[in-house]
C-alpha cells in the first residue's frame, strides 16, 4: 500500500467498503460508505463516495463479482440476451420472386448460354 497515491488508497477503501456491506446484505449508500472509511480512518472526498455509489446503484455488485469484475463482461451478457431474445423473434418471409422474372431473364440468359 505504501507505493499507492491517497487517490488509490480511497478508491480501494471504497470499493472493499461497498463489498463488504454487500456481503453482509447492507444496501450500499453513500452514509454507510462513509461510515466505513471514517470507522477504518481513511481520507475521501465525498464526492468519490457518491460517485462510487452511483455506479453500484446502476451495477449490481453481485454481477459484477461472477463477471470477474468487468463492466463490460455484463453490458456483453446483457446485449447477448437482448440479441437472443430478438432471434426468437421470427423473421418475416421474404417474398417469393415471381416466376416470369428470373435472373436469367434480367442479365440477358445464363452464364453459359
Amino acid at each position: 500500500m505504501e507505493n499507492l497515491s491517497q487517490e488509490q488508497i480511497t478508491e480501494k477503501a471504497i470499493i472493499y467498503s461497498a463489498l463488504m456491506l454487500h456481503d453482509d446484505e447492507i444496501k450500499v449508500t453513500s452514509e454507510k460508505i462513509q461510515n466505513v472509511l471514517k470507522s477504518a480512518n481513511i481520507q475521501f472526498e465525498s464526492y468519490m463516495v457518491d460517485m462510487y455509489v452511483r455506479f453500484f446503484e446502476n451495477n449490481e455488485i453481485g454481477n459484477l463479482i461472477s463477471s470477474g469484475g468487468s463492466v463490460g463482461t455484463v453490458t456483453a451478457e446483457t446485449n447477448t440476451a437482448d440479441k437472443k431474445e430478438e432471434e426468437e423473434e421470427p423473421e418475416p418471409e421474404p417474398e417469393p420472386e415471381s416466376e416470369s422474372e428470373s435472373d436469367d431473364d434480367m442479365f440477358g440468359g445464363g452464364l453459359f448460354d
